[in-house]
């Protein structure tokens, strides 16, 4: 059986640093405060208050993402050592004492106990 591929972007995946986008928010912040007392400005601190409402909006969305996506991970661990631990190594291992005295099916059997272990 042929491996799913993977999803593919052009964009490389990278944690997003908590001090990093606490420091462009606080710079963003103090940026609104200098064009608040200056009213020419407006437009630049609407576009200040826009740029820091939304890198919020998505940083509390990045965190909500990793926090399922570490569940999701540890599901599927325990998941997988489930059925390896408790399902599959039972199985192979009888099959192993019937397939001894079977010479045709004992080459199959011993392959799919290397995969099992292997991983």
């Amino acid at each position: 059986m042929m491996p799913l591929p993977l999803a593919t972007s052009n964009k490389t995946m990278q944690r997003i640093s908590t001090s990093k986008h606490q420091h462009l928010v606080d710079a963003l912040l103090q940026l609104e405060s200098l064009l608040n007392s200056d009213f020419k400005q407006d437009l630049d601190l609407h576009v200040a208050s826009e740029l820091r409402a939304e890198l919020e909006t998505l940083f509390i969305s990045y965190n909500q993402q990793v926090m399922a996506l570490s569940e999701l991970i540890g599901d599927y661990h325990e998941l997988f050592n489930k059925t390896k631990i408790q399902f599959l190594s039972p199985k192979l291992k009888a099959l192993k004492r019937k397939a001894e005295q079977d010479a045709r099916v004992f080459p199959l059997l011993a392959q799919n106990i290397r995969l099992v272990y292997g991983t």
